[in-house]
């Protein structure tokens, strides 16, 4: 009797060792499936859930906020997984990020007026020729988070855990 349950102590410990091996990178996956989320349905998911404010541009309209190359959602991967931490976040070759899901200030260069006034000189775009000859010195981003701390990560990951655990000690 005592050696069966050693052999089953040992089978269940192997089990637990599998899940602790498998589970940080079903958290990686899963925290960047929910973020990317975050871009469809165009805000924060939280409690209460943070819509992210409109596009001014008139002629970006009908596109998603966030979206209109893409590169800011297929930049969100997992950066490091080990068996004690999960991260993930943006590759610091996408510089606008930080300023996008934090909100900030950005100084109107004149470089930056230069580009206003061909982008309106080939799109014809008012919008454009505003921005060209505003007297503000700066441009203000609202924050737009897509990514952090959420109530409703945790929650998903929770609940990953325990299906998982209950699927692999089962």
């Amino acid at each position: 009797m005592h050696n069966n349950n050693a052999v089953e102590l040992d089978k269940l410990r192997r089990k637990y060792e599998a899940f602790r091996a498998r589970i940080p990178q079903q958290i990686a996956i899963t925290a960047v499936n929910f973020f990317k989320r975050n871009f469809d349905r165009e805000g924060f998911v939280d409690q209460p859930f943070q819509k992210w404010k409109p596009l001014k541009n008139p002629r970006d309209r009908g596109r998603k906020i966030l979206t209109k190359s893409g590169r800011l959602k297929r930049g969100l991967k997992k950066l490091q997984v080990s068996r004690n931490k999960v991260i993930v976040g943006i590759g610091n070759d996408i510089k606008y990020a930080q300023l996008q899901n934090d909100g900030g200030r950005i100084p109107i260069t004149p470089k930056m007026r230069r580009y206003f006034w061909a982008m309106f000189k080939q799109t014809g775009n008012e919008y454009y020729k505003g921005l060209a000859l505003t007297k503000k010195t700066h441009i203000d981003i609202p924050k737009r988070q897509f990514i952090g701390d959420s109530k409703a990560i945790v929650v998903t990951i929770d609940r990953l855990i325990v299906k998982e655990l209950k699927r692999s000690l089962g």
